[in-house]
């Protein structure tokens, strides 16, 4: 018989881009909600079922990180992220990161570009219960090419092990690494159909994949049964990866009317990038960056334009995912939620609409659209606890102690149930870490 625990008198927040319902309970049988009903009506005095008074907490989905690359230990430039540390360094580092994303309310991952393979490997050592971690989505090693099909050079992938990120610049090469990824594990392939302006072989508005290479990749993935993302700032970028068939368009940073118009009318994900640019112009010399360099940037246009899409994006209900570009020195992991606040505070979207970006968005890009990611009966038991509502305030999942308790299919892995337990003083804050 499976176990049954009510979370009682409690505010839930569906992740349905609606206001948080007050005096509500939630009914668990086993790894699944039973049950979300008005607090009067809970049974709460049935034998068998364990009762965790929340006093007016809020209950909400656990969330999904669209965009992270869990094994980049926060670093400052490409380079870092290949050779500043060596592969059980980082491999090491993974593991830490993917267990501290548990505590901070996000019960799964979708990687973006897996140096040396790790998310592959994280997910089968979490899988086995040989770790604890969220349920990951993993994803390839960076699939790159030298540079613009103008600009291709042959020594740079003499410099660029293979074992750590992919470089192919022939299309049999492409279909190759793209079906060698998938035979390891990887169940979303990352490409690249622009450049980035911090990128030493493109800059945001150059492609780096030719059109023809992104139909070969997306076509392979597709093929092998996995999704495909693609590195798009560049405008003429996101348009190739629209044509291409991809799955995920990362950044869309230079998006125009046309392109969100296409991106609706096939409801390709977007996972945007607010937080990352607006961090690196903001506290970049704080991290060595010059001002110079900062300056030959230009994402403060960046920036802009990402600003004027967010709320056309949520008005045209294409699929937005938070998560981005985790990993770098100002954006280091264990920062996720400032992304949540910013689109807030910055771009002005509504809470209860950001919510459903980390939360049922993201269990639909993390292929798990109708199992998770929204508290509704049939839904797998991921739910995280908060000290206050954040699609009132936010920033509660930011703030130190504000995530109280995390559930993982109806198991604690974050927080402690004792403080919400009949006799043990319901609404004490719960103990970091236990259990």
């Amino acid at each position: 018989m499976s176990r049954k625990t009510l979370l009682h008198r409690a505010t839930v927040q569906e992740g349905l881009g609606r206001p948080s319902l007050p005096r509500h309970s939630v009914l668990l049988d086993g790894d699944r909600i039973e049950a979300v009903l008005p607090e009067g009506l809970a049974p709460l005095h049935t034998p068998g079922i364990d009762v965790l008074d929340l006093d007016g907490r809020t209950v909400m989905p656990g969330m999904t990180l669209g965009h992270t690359h869990i094994a980049y230990l926060n670093v400052l430039d490409g380079r870092e992220m290949l050779f500043k540390y060596s592969v059980p360094e980082v491999t090491l580092g993974a593991a830490r990161n993917a267990e501290n994303l548990l505590g901070l309310g996000y019960t799964a991952f979708v990687g973006a570009g897996s140096v040396a393979g790790i998310d592959m490997a994280l997910r089968r050592a979490v899988d086995a219960g040989e770790l604890r971690g969220p349920r990951i989505t993993p994803c390839s090693r960076d699939l790159m090419v030298s540079g613009p099909p103008e600009r291709r050079n042959p020594e740079v992938r003499k410099r660029i092990p293979s074992d750590l990120m992919r470089l192919a610049d022939t299309p049999e090469e492409m279909a190759e690494y793209v079906a060698g990824e998938i035979a390891q594990g990887a169940e979303i392939v990352k490409v690249f159909s622009s450049g980035d302006d911090t990128f030493p072989n493109g800059r945001s508005h150059e492609l780096l994949f030719t059109a023809e290479e992104l139909v070969i990749a997306a076509r392979t993935a597709h093929e092998h049964g996995a999704r495909i993302r693609a590195h798009s700032r560049g405008l003429q970028g996101i348009r190739n990866a629209i044509a291409a068939g991809v799955d995920v368009i990362d950044h869309a940073t230079y998006a125009d009317d046309e392109a969100l118009d296409a991106i609706a009318e096939r409801g390709t994900f977007v996972v945007p990038s607010l937080y990352q640019p607006h961090m690196l112009l903001t506290t970049g010399t704080r991290h060595g960056k010059t001002t110079e360099y900062l300056e030959t940037l230009e994402f403060e246009a960046e920036v802009a334009n990402t600003l004027r899409i967010l709320p056309i994006m949520a008005e045209r209900g294409i699929p937005v995912v938070a998560g981005d570009d985790f990993g770098f020195a100002w954006t280091p992991h264990g920062t996720y939620a400032r992304e949540l606040e910013l689109y807030v505070t910055m771009a002005g979207i509504p809470a209860p609409t950001v919510l459903t970006w980390a939360t049922a968005n993201g269990a639909r890009l993390a292929g798990r659209g109708d199992d998770a990611g929204t508290v509704r009966a049939g839904r797998l038991a991921d739910l995280v606890v908060t000290g206050g509502d954040p699609a009132e305030d936010i920033s509660v999942l930011s703030r130190p102690g504000g995530i109280e308790l995390v559930l993982l299919g109806g198991v604690p892995v974050a927080g402690s149930t004792e403080p919400f337990r009949a006799g043990t003083g319901a609404g004490a804050p719960a103990a970091a870490g236990a259990l």
